[in-house]
């Protein structure tokens, strides 16, 4: 969940390296030497890499605290279940909330590495992430009871109910318009399908991790968001890798799961997601101008 930190609040515990190197040393005897190196400012996290490889994760508020608390609780159900590595947690710290894992080995899948895959690592790229999620969907729901089950109720909610404000972010008039459309057209396909799955809802590639030489996805990151809904809300941020490794993603996540991805849902739930970041984005700004553009240039 690495995005630009807008406004980020300093006496937030953790956000700066002191602040994190005074809460870490006294939480733990084993990291009295460790050193910090700041990773990311995000709209969720501060992250850090000590001097021995390991991530260090404060929340920004107190919704991803609870978020953290959540998480915490998943990946231990999850652990060695899923066919990839997955952050396994050396330290929760209760008061403030941070925690501690072990680096996964391997490239932080972005944008720009996974431009640079050829064909056949895409393919496998996209091939053993779609394998990756027919067994997060697998697992058996009842087991993460604790997990929101309305994430997308309220996307939409809040959606309908600021179209106007949304619309008006757009001086050549077409958003409004677009979205109005956009919520209709979800409406009928959603009312299609009432399967409930264990969402990730984040899998976009700064949270995913691939072996260069392969293209192969061995690790992911990043559950805070995870929640119980229908499997389509996971492949928007695949879509957004490339069409080419979306199809891979779905040809083999749907010979393991026996569900069916439909194409043009996903892209619906892409715009809708992109029109939420739309509406949190500062008025007039350089993220405001960067949405607006890809919603324009959204299929």
């Amino acid at each position: 969940m690495v995005r630009i930190l807008y406004g980020a609040m300093e006496n937030q515990a953790g956000s700066t390296v002191a602040d994190a190197q005074r809460l870490l040393r006294a939480a733990s005897p084993e990291f009295a030497k460790i050193d910090l190196t700041p990773v990311s400012a995000s709209t969720s996290n501060y992250v850090y890499v000590t001097s021995d490889s390991s991530i260090i994760r404060f929340p920004h508020n107190d919704w991803v605290r609870d978020g953290f608390q959540r998480e915490h609780k998943l990946l231990s159900l999850l652990d060695g279940k899923l066919g990839v590595s997955i952050p396994r947690i050396d330290l929760f710290n209760e008061t403030p909330v941070f925690m501690a894992y072990k680096a996964i080995e391997g490239m932080v899948a972005s944008r720009d590495v996974v431009s640079t895959l050829n064909s056949e690592r895409r393919a496998r790229f996209g091939a053993t992430l779609g394998a990756f999620m027919a067994r997060l969907h697998g697992e058996p729901t009842g087991k993460f009871d604790f997990l929101p089950q309305h994430y997308g109720e309220e996307l939409l909610r809040q959606l309908s109910e600021n179209l106007e404000r949304i619309g008006s972010r757009d001086r050549e008039g077409r958003v409004g318009g677009l979205l109005q459309e956009t919520l209709e057209i979800w409406e009928d396909i959603r009312n299609a399908n009432d399967v409930k799955v264990l969402l990730h809802q984040d899998l976009h590639g700064q949270n995913l991790i691939c072996d260069l030489e392969t293209g192969d996805l061995i690790g992911v990151l990043d559950f805070t968001l995870a929640w119980i809904g229908d499997p389509l809300w996971d492949f928007p941020e695949v879509y957004r890798c490339g069409a080419d490794i979306l199809e891979h993603t779905i040809e083999v996540y749907s010979e393991e799961s026996g569900r069916h991805i439909d194409t043009e849902a996903v892209k619906i739930i892409s715009l809708l997601q992109l029109m939420r970041s739309l509406d949190r984005a500062p008025l007039n700004s350089a993220r405001e101008a960067q949405v607006l553009e890809r919603i324009r240039a959204h299929p």
